[in-house]
């Protein structure tokens, strides 16, 4: 088994010997020759290394070569005196131990010895008693430092080394959230009730690295889908693991549903509680929802626990509220009430975590007191969230989780439509026209206008590409690869029976309105997951989706929607 890396780290600091007085250097500079001799035999054995000098110039020369441990000089000397050879390694910035050596001192020797930083003072004629002693505590000083800096970088090193180990971590644990979450239905549309098409986004932001939110959208075996969103109690890693855990087991649950005999939310509920009953400490419970939703049937059946109340936005612009009827969950099983939801009139239905009404206010208060309003105006969630973020202190969120189903098509007022001719001139001219045309009809501000023509651009060029020169994932990627890559598609000779068509609509149910424009073409359509991959394909969804709300694909025909919410202008690309 392999060790953990900071066990490894740990074993492989080096750790240096024990500082020794042996292992110091020593200068000695003392114009007295008979005296220098003295000192040389008398600290030969005490140091690794002695080096002696006869005048300052001569220990400033061996100072700047063999950078000392300690150095003890004469005061008296022929040039430079023992003072001034302290000011000259005191301006190279060295901290060097200095001994004076002096037959008198008096005021202002002292003075200028302490500025110098002089560290002892040893009078002449000295006794050689008192010099060792002096040496030897001063060596000792050096020593202890020495060990005290030693064990500093240590520590420095090791919590490198920990920090290292815990981002890594951290980063695995990232990791492991995002994979047991999971969005089936990402940016794909959904069949409904005549011929009516759906889509579901999810907004997932955890506060830290050990979230306490989880989330499923599953489409199930019989055409339905399942949401799940789970908030468990507390903070930290107690309630991360309560997430995962329970989030986890929603999913083997769904993916083990073909052997079942017959699928019932409340068979489901009544599994779920029993798992909760053997994983939750007794003081935990969980707060979560259940959404099972029939598009066909036009209906959605719910449960919720201790969760914000649903809101449904009306096709009319109203909003209604469908609060949860059952308590938390914890480890003794409890009888369960669910709602029925009619989604005949439904423009837009939001599920959510209390991180989100309970996110404070910059004004004060929180946002549940006008978490309505602002639902009513927005369209999409990207709209929604822009409005929450505007308004809520961000230095005291909690983790935050939107579940958002949105109904993508509707009987509108306002419906333009064109087939571009299949060559870039022809999409172009085709752009050009809706724009006049959506001016004319919508308050489009400068900014709005460059974002719609950007998207569009992106979205018919891919539909010319892929649906209508026949060229593939391989063989776009190929192509960029050459300088000449942009004449490439004039040289096509478009697939037989191709063709583009564009259709735009306006919806005005809410406070803004929602500009929805639907690009099909002959193409095989778009894979699952394109706009969150890395192909060539993928490249220009997600630049589509940098400019827009929400973009979902369908086939095999390819049909790409894109939903942008029309706010006069005040729109900001960088704050979505």
């Amino acid at each position: 088994m392999k060790k953990p890396l900071l066990e490894i780290a740990v074993e492989q600091q080096v750790i240096e010997p024990e500082c020794d007085e042996k292992e110091l250097s020593l200068l000695v500079v003392e114009d007295d020759q008979l005296s220098r001799e003295i000192l040389l035999v008398r600290f030969d054995g005490m140091f690794r290394d002695v080096y002696s000098a006869a005048d300052g110039e001569e220990g400033f020369r061996l100072f700047c070569e063999h950078r000392p441990d300690i150095i003890i000089s004469d005061q008296l000397m022929p040039g430079i005196s023992g003072l001034e050879l302290m000011h000259k390694i005191r301006s190279t910035g060295a901290k060097t131990p200095l001994i004076l050596m002096t037959s008198s001192i008096d005021n202002q020797i002292l003075l200028d010895a302490i500025n110098a930083g002089v560290e002892r003072f040893v009078p002449k004629p000295f006794d050689f008693d008192v010099l060792t002693r002096t040496l030897s505590r001063m060596a000792g000083e050096i020593c202890n430092e020495r060990l005290l800096e030693q064990h500093r970088r240590q520590e420095v090193e090791q919590l490198r080394h920990q920090d290292a180990y815990n981002s890594m971590q951290q980063g695995l644990a990232r990791r492991k959230e995002r994979h047991v979450v999971r969005h089936d239905l990402r940016n794909q549309v959904l069949k409904g009730a005549g011929g009516s098409c759906w889509g579901i986004n999810v907004a997932y932001s955890p506060r830290d690295i050990m979230c306490g939110d989880g989330y499923s959208v599953r489409n199930l075996f019989d055409g339905r889908q399942l949401i799940f969103v789970a908030d468990a109690m507390g903070s930290g890693m107690s309630a991360s693991l309560s997430a995962m855990l329970v989030t986890s087991f929603f999913n083997y649950q769904v993916e083990n549903l073909h052997l079942w005999e017959t699928f019932t939310l409340r068979i489901f509920l009544k599994r779920f509680q029993e798992y909760l009953s053997s994983m939750l400490l007794e003081e935990e419970v969980l707060s979560c929802g259940f959404l099972l939703v029939d598009l066909i049937k036009e209906e959605a059946e719910c449960a919720l626990f201790a969760l914000p109340p649903l809101l449904l936005r009306i096709t009319d612009g109203s909003v209604r509220r469908v609060p949860g009827k059952n308590p938390p969950l914890g480890i003794y099983a409890a009888e369960v009430r669910t709602d029925s939801v009619s989604l005949r009139d439904v423009a837009e239905l939001l599920v959510m975590t209390d991180g989100v009404t309970d996110a404070p206010l910059t004004q004060g208060g929180s946002y549940r007191e006008v978490i309505e309003s602002d639902f009513r105006v927005s369209p999409t969630l990207a709209s929604f969230q822009r409005r929450f973020r505007a308004r809520i202190d961000h230095g005291e969120l909690d983790d935050l989780t939107l579940i958002h189903l949105q109904r993508l098509t509707f009987h509108t007022e306002w419906k333009w439509c064109d087939e571009p001719d299949l060559t870039p001139a022809g999409l172009s001219r085709t752009i050009n026209e809706f724009l006049a045309a959506l001016a004319s009809e919508s308050d489009l501000g400068p900014l709005e206008r460059d974002e719609v023509e950007l998207v569009l651009t992106e979205a018919l060029t891919d539909a010319l590409e892929h649906g209508c020169y026949g060229i593939g994932r391989d063989d776009k990627a190929g192509e960029l690869l050459d300088a000449a890559c942009e004449d490439a598609p004039a040289q096509r000779n478009v697939v037989p029976g191709a063709g583009i068509s564009l259709s735009a609509f306006l919806q005005r149910g809410a406070g803004n309105p929602l500009l929805i424009m639907e690009v099909r073409d002959n193409g095989t359509g778009l894979p699952c997951g394109a706009a969150d991959n890395n192909s060539v394909r993928g490249h220009g969804l997600r630049i589509m989706s940098r400019f827009c709300d929400a973009l979902f694909s369908g086939g095999p025909h390819s049909c790409l929607i894109i939903l942008k919410t029309l706010e006069g202008g005040n729109t900001n690309a960088d704050s979505k």
